[in-house]
């Protein structure tokens, strides 16, 4: 085999184990062999044929490699694959994300106890449901008497119980 099919053998090697890396979840195995070849390459074409014609295939490697890379990180998650790896993150809508204030409204002025220590946020009884609560007066120990105040956000606002 000619020394230029080698070269150009290695080459190739080297970017079809890249784009096989696309498709084949190794981890990074598979990229590191592939700079591998590439990087064999190079060291041949500078034995072979010199400082110049090396200067150029790192040249030619350092161009191509950076639009590959966003090319495949652009194009992968569109493959068959890459959506069967990293599927579309869900569309969520208001009633995934938040509480129903509905629920927390009843706890407003009445007297329930923390479960959890609230620093300043934890976990707060009311007439046997569990509530995520959120202390405006500081750290509010476990098993403390508190009052519901107000709902902050998806809180419910407490303070504990002046006796």
């Amino acid at each position: 085999m000619s020394e230029v099919a080698v070269i150009v053998m290695l080459f190739g090697l080297g970017a079809a184990i890249l784009v096989a890396e696309l498709f084949i979840p190794s981890h990074g195995v598979l990229t590191v062999a592939g700079l591998g070849f590439l990087i064999s390459g190079i060291v041949s074409t500078f034995q072979q044929y010199g400082q110049t014609t090396g200067s150029i295939a790192i040249l030619s490697c350092l161009v191509v490699l950076p639009i590959f890379t966003v090319a495949a990180v652009k194009y992968w998650p569109r493959t068959w694959i890459g959506r069967r790896i990293a599927p579309p993150n869900p569309i969520l809508t208001s009633a995934d994300t938040s509480v129903p204030v509905a629920e927390m409204e009843h706890c407003i002025g009445r007297t329930g106890r923390s479960v959890s220590p609230l620093r300043p946020v934890g976990i707060c009884e009311f007439d046997g449901r569990r509530v995520s609560c959120i202390s405006e007066h500081g750290m509010v120990e476990a098993g403390v008497s508190v009052e519901g105040l107000r709902i902050s956000g998806s809180n419910l606002a407490v303070g504990p119980v002046k006796t």
